[in-house]
């Protein structure tokens, strides 16, 4: 719950730093996910952001924490905290695939931590469209 949705038809974002903890979306549209966009009411083929700021309990015993993706639409980077940390991009094959990125030394435990994810679908659907997870690796 909670994620901040944005079009980005002109692929500008990355160049306005759409992925920058201190960046205010509060003017964009409140979306849930694991559902495409078309079923939250957006007929639309394009680029698009999602932000989330989630708290995270205190540093656990761990040997490292993966950001874990059921599955975007189709291809996808990803910041937290304002640090780019990978992508998701097989092109329109990768809509289905789930994938995980290593955002060990991203976060910041016992603190807020801000999740961007840029969405691009070529075709058909689009967005992030099964769940989204944290996953301590111990």
């Amino acid at each position: 719950d909670g994620w901040h949705f944005q079009m980005d038809p002109l692929r500008q974002g990355h160049r306005l730093n759409w992925y920058d903890p201190l960046f205010d979306d509060e003017g964009w549209d409140v979306i849930a996910i694991e559902q495409v966009w078309q079923e939250a009411g957006y007929d639309y083929t394009g680029v698009s952001w999602y932000r989330n700021t989630i708290d995270l309990p205190q540093k656990p015993d761990h040997r490292g924490v993966d950001l874990a993706f059921g599955g975007v639409d189709e291809s996808t980077w990803v910041w937290v905290n304002g640090e780019y940390v990978g992508d998701h991009d097989i092109g329109p094959a990768g809509w289905n695939v789930s994938f995980r990125l290593d955002v060990t030394p991203f976060l910041r435990w016992g603190e807020p931590n801000q999740i961007t994810v840029r969405a691009m679908n070529t075709a058909h659907a689009g967005g992030i469209w099964r769940p989204v997870s944290i996953e301590v690796l111990k």
